[in-house]
């Protein structure tokens, strides 16, 4: 038994920041942000909160009455939240006035935390049932602007799918390596920091090595998988892990240049700019991967 994607939809705030934002403050340009990150532009807020961005991916599943009532779970995914009480998660069964027998809940495993959440609901999903899953951050209220390790790399969005039990398994692995410099918040400074080349390196290898040990356990070949649908970091982590993997860069999609690393938003976001789009087919094999501060990363193998 596993869980398969009924709808996608992402909700990204109207103000866009191009490269060029950041030539006022740090010394770099559009060509190097480019160049080293494969990020042209990324959304922040302005006038909306990030419960804004949740409640609008949510209705923006325009779910139907009898999907509501099916609906057992919902996990937001953050690691950027302004309120630690009441949950997001629960004030969308308090907006959507959604059933009280819903186990709500927020999640905080940064970038991994989309798939996180997918491994959770499918240990505690049963036939019948649905789930909301949302992956939500709101970065610019927390980077340091005078900091390039950072500011550059992260933007404010939300993406959230609705998922449905089905006969056919879905597959997980996941791994932590403790590492409170590598990437943190609140840990020894206030605004986010992030050791660049370790991150890098770890994204990188520890994907590759991931990747094909989960297939190898699997009993599966990287040819059996359609897309390897992976965290928004870095275009050329996405392009060490295509070519490690021996596939086209086409199979490894990506939308960084448009949106930035939105952390546990990054994978839905993606999924839903990918599924409006047609890319998406009824039978295709994903390898979904999320990785991130932690150190952390989640895996999971599912039928599209």
């Amino acid at each position: 038994m596993g869980i398969k994607f009924k709808k996608t939809s992402s909700c990204l705030p109207e103000k866009i920041v191009d490269n060029f934002f950041f030539e006022k403050t740090l010394d770099t340009s559009d060509e190097w942000i480019r160049s080293r990150t494969g990020i042209s532009q990324r959304h922040f807020v302005e006038n909306e909160s990030m419960f804004d961005l949740v409640k609008t991916s949510v209705l923006n599943l325009n779910l139907s009455a009898e999907e509501k009532e099916k609906i057992k779970f919902i996990i937001v995914a953050t690691c950027t939240s302004g309120t630690a009480i009441p949950s997001l998660a629960c004030q969308i069964q308090e907006e959507f006035n959604l059933n009280e027998d819903i186990y709500a809940l927020d999640i905080n495993m940064a970038c991994s935390g989309f798939v996180a959440g997918l491994r959770l609901i499918d240990g505690m999903i049963k036939p019948n049932e649905m789930a909301l899953l949302i992956g939500v951050e709101v970065f610019s209220k927390m980077l340091d602007f005078t900091d390039r390790n950072t500011a550059i790399l992260f933007g404010d969005g939300a993406g959230a799918v609705l998922l449905e039990h089905t006969e056919k398994a879905t597959h997980f692995s996941s791994g932590s390596r403790g590492n409170k410099k590598a990437l943190n918040h609140g840990y020894e400074k206030e605004s986010l920091s992030m050791e660049g080349r370790e991150v890098y390196k770890f994204g990188v290898t520890t994907m590759e090595t991931e990747i094909k040990n989960f297939l190898h356990r699997l009993d599966m070949k990287v040819g059996d998988i359609d897309l390897f649908i992976t965290h928004q970091a870095n275009i050329r982590m996405l392009d060490s892990i295509a070519k490690s993997l021996g596939v086209s860069k086409d199979q490894v999609p990506s939308n960084i240049a448009e949106v930035g690393n939105i952390s546990a938003a990054s994978i839905p976001v993606l999924l839903d700019q990918m599924n409006q789009k047609g890319q998406l087919k009824a039978g295709d094999q994903l390898m979904i991967s999320g990785f991130g501060a932690g150190l952390t990363w989640v895996l999971a193998q599912m039928e599209w």
